[in-house]
């Protein structure tokens, strides 16, 4: 049985192998989420808690050290208080990015809000000229004969 130390340390390699496999990989994109690696899939991968990058300061460190040096890299974006030196064309570019993505966003979820209701509608359409149909034989007979059916 392991003692915490032990589990430390084992959980520190498990961290650079998996640091040292994505680095020949090259496939950090993969786990970035809101600007930083995304810990669920680090701990995941590495086979410990997610608790382990924050609790185990050795690999709460390297972490850091790692999110620091992507960041350096450009591969991870700035961090919270952090600010990329712009150009004014560079932010108005980026603000003009960013509005871009609204915006396609808002017409994404209308389309998706439309598509759905006229599937509700067309589903409604369909029952309406099913009872259309069956009040139609109804009032064929009722011209015919005189007498009601039962519907």
């Amino acid at each position: 049985m392991a003692n915490g130390k032990q589990l430390a340390a084992e959980n520190l390699k498990r961290f650079a192998s998996w640091s040292a496999e994505r680095e020949a990989a090259g496939d950090w994109a993969d786990y970035i989420r809101q600007g930083q690696l995304n810990r669920t899939e680090v701990a995941a991968e590495c086979g410990f808690a997610k608790s382990v990058l924050r609790q185990n300061p050795a690999v709460k460190t390297a972490l850091e050290v790692l999110e620091a040096r992507l960041r350096a890299e450009g591969t991870l974006p700035p961090g919270k208080g952090e600010r990329p030196p712009q150009t004014q064309d560079e932010a108005a570019s980026a603000s003009v990015g960013r509005r871009i993505v609204t915006i396609n966003s808002r017409s994404e979820q209308r389309v998706k809000a439309l598509e759905e209701q006229n599937a509700a509608l067309r589903a409604e359409v369909l029952v309406l000229r099913e009872q259309l149909k069956r009040y139609r034989t109804i009032d064929d007979h009722l011209a015919q004969t005189g007498r009601m059916v039962r519907p």
